[in-house]
């Protein structure tokens, strides 16, 4: 973690963009504000409607991002290798990746400028899928890689390999590999463990497995991973989609493969230190 402190107002930062979820952020009132706000502080604001609006991600010195954890993950993505860290503004639900609620909004800007933040740096993964007699097709993982089933009553194979070696066969709905930030992701949802967002490392989780014994596994960040499509049944081939984010990819089946390791760019995300990721968890996943 990259600790800024004490610095002088405003010496760090002087162009800001803010990504507004019009659906949640009702005619931009909240991101207008802001930008008042930010404005009255002699700072240069840009308000876009979603990330990809973005044409050149490297003019912002910081993102504030108002919407919910899928807001959050598609500008990890934009900024990614950028060195621009993101505020993660919750108008969502659970919000992980959100550093501050709503109503938190001026708090967190005075902090901000007067220089009281952290920034934490997170890894992401890439993927590279090779299918039979088609081009390699390459994506961005901030939460994770699902190698899962496409229809409802067939489960697929997966054999999966660490570095080369074996680490099991899968016969299961779905496998996937997460961050630490897709950790309270499907990867919560699949019974896998949490790791805390800092850390760099890989967890393989498979979802709904024929067999109870298979369990996730985390392996170091710096491991390289082989998830090949097998061959549930003799009659015919599986058939599997892979997604990105929750986002669908590609299809492919048995003999094709994708091979994951940790990205190269990583991605900035802001900590004000009131709110611990622990506290999160704590306030997040016991609600009744």
């Amino acid at each position: 973690m990259r600790r800024w402190g004490d610095a002088p107002e405003g010496i760090y930062m002087k162009n800001f963009y803010i990504i507004s979820d019009c659906e949640k952020d009702i005619h931009h009132e909240t991101a207008q504000e802001i930008k008042r706000y930010l404005e009255n502080e002699e700072k240069c604001v840009r308000i876009v409607g979603s990330s990809p609006q973005i044409s050149d991600p490297g003019w912002a010195d910081l993102a504030v991002v108002l919407g919910g954890d899928g807001s959050v993950l598609q500008a990890a993505k934009i900024f990614s290798g950028e060195n621009v860290p993101i505020l993660g503004v919750n108008f969502g639900t659970l919000g992980f990746l959100t550093e501050v609620e709503r109503p938190r909004i001026h708090a967190a800007l005075d902090s901000l400028l007067s220089g009281q933040y952290e920034i934490e740096r997170r890894m992401a993964l890439t993927g590279k899928v090779k299918k039979k007699e088609e081009k390699d097709r390459v994506s961005l993982a901030v939460n994770e890689f699902i190698i899962g089933k496409q229809d409802i009553g067939r489960m697929i194979t997966a054999k999966v390999y660490v570095d080369e070696d074996l680490l099991d066969t899968y016969v299961a709905d779905a496998v996937l590999v997460s961050t630490p930030t897709g950790s309270t992701a499907y990867n919560l949802s699949a019974a896998g463990p949490v790791l805390a967002p800092g850390m760099e490392a890989m967890i393989i989780t498979p979802v709904c497995p024929h067999s109870l014994n298979k369990r996730s596994l985390v392996v170091s960040a710096e491991s390289k991973l082989k998830i090949e499509v097998g061959r549930t049944k003799e009659k015919y081939e599986d058939e599997a989609a892979i997604r990105v984010d929750g986002k669908l990819l590609c299809t492919v089946s048995t003999g094709d493969a994708i091979f994951i390791e940790k990205a190269e760019a990583t991605f900035d995300m802001v900590r004000l230190g009131d709110v611990s990721f622990f506290d999160k968890m704590r306030s997040k996943l016991n609600r009744s």
